[in-house]
């Protein structure tokens, strides 16, 4: 009798924790159940079921591939998933981990992977999974080993709002042994997984041998860990919005590219840092060790070097003088790859393309100082090259002839992206400088006049951006 009232009460928790998690979603709403076959995941789906019907359900399998039983295990959930009435998908995961890589780590996030792909596919709201309490306190445990920070140690959210969705734990708040309870009062059958018995893994032995000896001399652990859980958890957060604070008053914008090292550098270390590792996860990068963020700190935000450049693959951080970017490793470095010097003529074409330059020049007719007769311009045979540091442009009508050297400097375009602007010489004369325009000198000729501007393939290539004070051109 007592052990009916405790699997009637466990039941009655767990429909409970349903309730109150699934509130925001309308009875019409697509939810993915994320369905190993284990306890945990036969728990949620079986309440799911009792308390939503089976019709917007949908119980998916990821077949990692790791253990012999693998194909009875996706066959068992294909056939639960039936009898309950519920439309089933699955995943086989095609790569193995590498060599030396966490087996934990690359399961989870092939998982996850798996389970947002999933849950696109079928139009789904929320992505739910069978997290409980336990797993919490394991999960608190494991990144207390491993050096976390506040959020981190703050463990899983019960909901949060991804970029494809909503990821619910809806038990995360109830005790393993309660849904134990509830699997027993609802004779439900599960695949135990032989993985949970391995004690090489860190989780099976903090589960195993080490949380049932704390809970033994301190019966309040659990709910003790879940309570500082959620309040690092919401220390963790208000650190990341003071975070992303820092980084807007840095300039930071929606494309994340860009940021100015000064505003950065000088916020107390402990602020920097935060900002930092905060850019870091909105670019969507692992988190750095301590030692890591030190050297990109030093590099980036103190050096005192005119600029600098670190690789965090996939992405390449730039600075120049103030100005510090992001861009990715498997975009075209142009410092290291310049384009190829062009010999054109023009034929009175709007467009003079550039092959070998991701770009080309538009001609477009114009009166402004600089514009060159139409009929001169055709006559000359132009030379397309990387700017020369020291040819000299005037850039105003009546003003000096100045360096390129100079005129970019002064713009602030970097030195990697000025080789990949592209110069145009009548013989030794330049007429043009991506990124800072034509030569204002007096040109001959009496007829038609037009001027020439840059402009790359990608609208997001940096090449084109306007820099300074200097126009897109």
């Amino acid at each position: 009798m007592a052990s009916s009232r405790r699997s009637g009460r466990a039941e009655a928790l767990v429909d409970a924790a349903l309730v109150e998690a699934l509130g925001r979603f309308s009875d019409r709403s697509t939810l993915l159940v994320a369905f190993s076959g284990g306890r945990d995941s036969t728990v949620l789906l079986d309440a799911l079921v009792r308390l939503r019907g089976p019709a917007q359900l949908v119980a998916w399998h990821v077949h990692h591939g790791l253990q012999p039983g693998a194909d009875r295990w996706l066959a068992w959930c294909e056939r639960e998933a039936a009898r309950q009435g519920v439309r089933f998908g699955h995943t086989r995961l095609g790569a193995a981990p590498l060599r030396g890589e966490n087996l934990e780590a690359w399961a989870r996030e092939a998982r996850y992977a798996a389970l947002w792909a999933a849950l696109a596919q079928v139009h789904g709201a929320a992505l739910l999974t069978a997290h409980h309490a336990d797993d919490q306190v394991e999960t608190v445990f494991m990144r207390l080993a491993r050096g976390s920070g506040p959020e981190a140690l703050g463990g899983m959210a019960p909901a949060e709002l991804r970029l494809r969705g909503w990821l619910l734990r809806p038990l995360l708040g109830t005790g393993g042994d309660l849904i134990g309870a509830c699997a027993k009062g609802r004779a439900l059958q599960w695949i135990d997984d032989p993985m949970n018995a391995d004690e090489t893994l860190l989780r099976t032995t903090l589960r195993a041998r080490l949380l049932p000896a704390l809970a033994a001399v301190a019966p309040g652990l659990r709910g003790n860990v879940l309570r500082s859980a959620a309040l690092l958890r919401e220390t963790g957060q208000a650190l990341r919005a003071a975070a992303l604070a820092d980084l807007q008053s840095a300039g930071l914008s929606g494309d994340l590219r860009a940021l100015d090292r000064c505003t950065l550098a000088a916020l107390p270390p402990f602020r920097r840092n935060a900002a930092v590792r905060e850019w870091w996860r909105l670019l969507g990068l692992p988190m750095p060790t301590q030692a890591r963020l030190a050297q990109w700190v030093a590099q980036m935000l103190l050096g005192g070097s005119a600029s600098a450049s670190v690789e965090v693959v996939p992405l390449r951080f730039r600075r120049y003088r103030d100005r510090m970017t992001v861009e990715r490793t498997d975009v075209r470095d142009w410092h290291r790859d310049p384009p190829p010097p062009l010999a054109v003529r023009w034929h009175g074409e709007a467009t003079i393309e550039l092959p070998g330059w991701a770009g080309c020049l538009s001609v477009r007719a114009s009166d402004e100082p600089g514009a060159l007769d139409t009929t001169w311009l055709a006559a000359q045979r132009l030379g397309i090259r990387s700017p020369p540091a020291g040819a000299r442009l005037r850039p105003r009508r009546g003003g000096p002839r100045r360096t390129l050297k100079n005129l970019y400097q002064e713009r602030g375009v970097p030195p990697w992206l000025r080789v990949a602007l592209p110069a145009v010489f009548a013989g030794e004369r330049l007429l043009f400088a991506a990124g800072i325009g034509m030569d204002a000198s007096e040109s001959p000729g009496e007829g038609e006049r037009v001027r020439l501007y840059w402009c790359p393939d990608d609208p997001g290539d940096p090449r084109g951006a306007a820099y300074g004070s200097g126009p897109a051109v």
